[in-house]
């Protein structure tokens, strides 16, 4: 028999975990509220660029990742949602439920007027919720909640497109430029696990799945979490400034460590047998128009 690896896992905890550190660093040093939250003109090349070179750096970790741990994801290519314990599939459901939660308190306490993005937020609670308790309640991942990761991802657009047309300066504000690449990875990342939820994958799709799970985290510890470390090191300069750090992106958080976990922790080791089986389903799959 021979082990599979799982590099990607860790690689995905170990970027989140650098890029929110070093986001929360820039907050409190080199990003000036007082300038419209553009980066001091004092603080040198690494601590202002650094951080998008450790996103790029992920990125391409998380390609490398994905190509070595290639046995893991040709065998869950193969094995659809149904392959998923119940263990599994109920923190599947606790996972949409949490992320709710966090979006139904944005809801109420951070809204104060009618907009594309409340809309947005909105369908994306309710359809959070009507997953996690249709989860849960069926004990399996009926094939309907893939379709739903459509409105998910649609309603992320709309936010992504809000949010830019909002401001002709994003790129040079890091906050709005954070929480858009947040919003664009999340629509990627819904769509492809729609499509597992859904059981329609063509080749590749599972890839896609990983990565932007892995990408979705990383962003959203950035333009989410980080700002409530700097919140909690020092409240008074960080507490008028919460805007473009939403709560409600830590369930993108949990719901991708969540998917991760479960693709990853549904075989342990091959057998000379299940390799043969792979590539030969993988050959068939060639066929197989990617959408």
């Amino acid at each position: 028999m021979e082990k599979t690896k799982k590099i990607l896992p860790i690689a995905s905890i170990a970027a989140s975990l650098a890029a929110m550190i070093f986001r929360a660093f820039q907050l409190l040093v080199t990003v000036d509220y007082n300038e419209m939250g553009f980066y001091s003109s004092q603080a040198g090349f690494l601590p202002t660029y650094g951080f998008y070179l450790l996103l790029l750096l992920a990125a391409a970790v998380f390609v490398a990742a994905l190509i070595i741990d290639g046995k893991n994801v040709r065998t869950a290519y193969k094995s659809d949602k149904n392959a998923l314990t119940a263990k599994q599939t109920a923190a599947l459901g606790l996972a949409f439920l949490a992320a709710a939660c966090l979006k139904f308190y944005m809801l109420v306490f951070s809204f104060k007027s009618f907009g594309i993005d409340f809309i947005g937020e909105a369908v994306i609670f309710f359809v959070f919720a009507a997953i996690g308790f249709t989860i849960l309640g069926s004990k399996k991942i009926k094939t309907f909640v893939g379709y739903f990761m459509l409105l998910i991802s649609i309603s992320y657009t709309l936010k992504a497109a809000a949010l830019f047309m909002g401001d002709t300066i994003i790129t040079r504000v890091s906050d709005e430029l954070l929480l858009l690449l947040t919003y664009v990875s999340a629509v990627f990342f819904f769509l492809s696990l729609g499509r597992y939820f859904s059981g329609n994958e063509s080749k590749g799709t599972r890839k896609k799945l990983l990565f932007f799970a892995s990408a979705s985290a990383c962003l959203s510890a950035s333009s989410s979490l980080a700002g409530y470390i700097a919140l909690i090191i020092d409240g008074d300069y960080m507490k008028d400034h919460m805007e473009l750090h939403p709560v409600s992106e830590i369930g993108i958080i949990i719901l991708a460590f969540t998917v991760i976990f479960a693709v990853y922790g549904k075989k342990i080791e091959l057998t000379g047998t299940d390799n043969e089986k792979y590539e030969d389903a993988d050959s068939r799959n060639e066929e197989t128009p990617s959408v």
